[in-house]
């Protein structure tokens, strides 16, 4: 059975044409290593990581490539910004539709928050930013886009409140980018953290962040280590990308992710415009089953391309399990290491089944989900 791959929230399958190709060429042509070596082929791998940084500068409107430092997922370049930033004596604020990535590391690392509320839509509540900034609260951080439901954030309009009463605007752009356009410089941003294996259909293993010129100049690295730059001193370099880029590289990462940026900026509007008419294809079918409860938004306006529902009157671990046995339908099931946002949505601890279409995937692909879908509430409707 050919399998429908409907998890790419999780990660993009398959990635752009080409990077395979373009990690393999690197590793058995090249393959040497960056800021190290004293030759050609060093000097080559060197400038292709720079070609990725400012792919990505254009893809996030930083006028400053050097700003952005690679790592080895957002999940790090996250921490990097938590623990780089704020002390146990800080204060932030976060969106009730975080992920763990953000919540785990203020929680380890002891940082008070607090959470701007988000209606049972996902939607930003923005009205009630004002009352819960205290005399020590130092950022907003939050997602460009719930994992969980696709509902898109105000991500303008935040950075606007953050300008007028100086705070920092940091942005997971896991979810969000880039279906959504996300630009440093237009929005003001502060910082802007992003990975490389999904939306921008890279490989696994590589993500970074983008800084504006402040706090690349005040934020403390998370790992410190070789740089082949200011070998003479223990401390880290005060310049970046050296300041954030400790240690080897993941380049088949990067000249993959290259790959991927090279295609998406290519194709864009294509891209968006065919996962929107998927996404709006299988939510008028869910909104239209009333065993199926839609989770946010009941509109493919204002989301990403994720669907997360509800088989309201089944398990839905075992829905899921029936759809990948009558067609080979691949999915998530659970909380997505998002517990916070299913709280927030009514649906902790239950959690719910994820939908998430890609470039790749078809029309038909779509029809046939529907028709499981249909199949396996039948089916499970004779067991009961």
């Amino acid at each position: 059975m050919q399998g429908i791959y409907l998890d790419n929230a999780s990660t993009s399958w398959p990635k752009a044409p080409l990077v395979a190709q373009e990690v393999s060429s690197f590793i058995n042509e090249c393959g040497c290593n960056i800021a190290r070596g004293g030759y050609e082929r060093a000097y080559e791998a060197a400038a292709k990581v720079e070609v990725c940084r400012a792919q990505l500068a254009e893809l996030f409107t930083c006028s400053k490539p050097r700003n952005v430092a690679f790592t080895m997922n957002v999940t790090q370049a996250l921490n990097t910004l938590i623990v780089g930033l704020f002390t146990k004596d800080d204060h932030i604020l976060v969106s009730g539709m975080e992920h763990n990535a953000v919540m785990r590391p203020l929680f380890q690392h002891h940082i008070p928050y607090s959470v701007i509320p988000c209606d049972i839509q996902g939607r930003l509540q923005l009205s009630a930013i004002e009352s819960l900034i205290q005399h020590n609260t130092k950022a907003i951080l939050l997602t460009q886009a719930s994992n969980v439901c696709g509902t898109i954030l105000p991500i303008a309009e935040v950075a606007q409140i953050c300008k007028s009463k100086g705070l920092l605007c940091l942005v997971d752009s896991a979810q969000g980018s880039p279906y959504e356009s996300l630009s440093m410089d237009t929005m003001g941003l502060d910082a802007i953290a992003f990975t490389g294996h999904k939306g921008l259909l890279g490989p696994q293993g590589i993500g970074g962040l983008i800084l504006n010129d402040a706090l690349s100049h005040t934020i403390r690295p998370l790992v410190a280590g070789g740089t082949g730059s200011i070998s003479h001193e223990f401390a880290m370099p005060s310049f970046m990308p050296d300041h954030l880029e400790a240690g080897t590289q993941n380049l088949p990462g990067i000249i993959g992710l290259s790959s991927g940026l090279q295609y998406h900026l290519a194709h864009a509007d294509e891209i968006q415009a065919h996962e929107k008419r998927l996404t709006e294809h299988l939510l008028e079918y869910f909104l239209s089953d009333n065993r199926i409860k839609v989770i946010g938004l009941a509109s493919a306006e204002g989301r990403t391309p994720v669907i997360s529902v509800d088989f309201t009157s089944y398990d839905n671990a075992q829905v899921a399990f029936q759809l990948q046995t009558l067609a080979g339908i691949e999915t998530r099931v659970g909380l997505h290491c998002a517990p916070l946002a299913h709280k927030t949505l009514q649906t902790f601890p239950r959690g719910t089944v994820r939908f998430s279409m890609g470039y790749a995937n078809t029309n038909d692909e779509i029809d046939t989900t529907i028709d499981a879908c249909k199949e396996a509430l039948h089916q499970l409707g004779e067991l009961s």
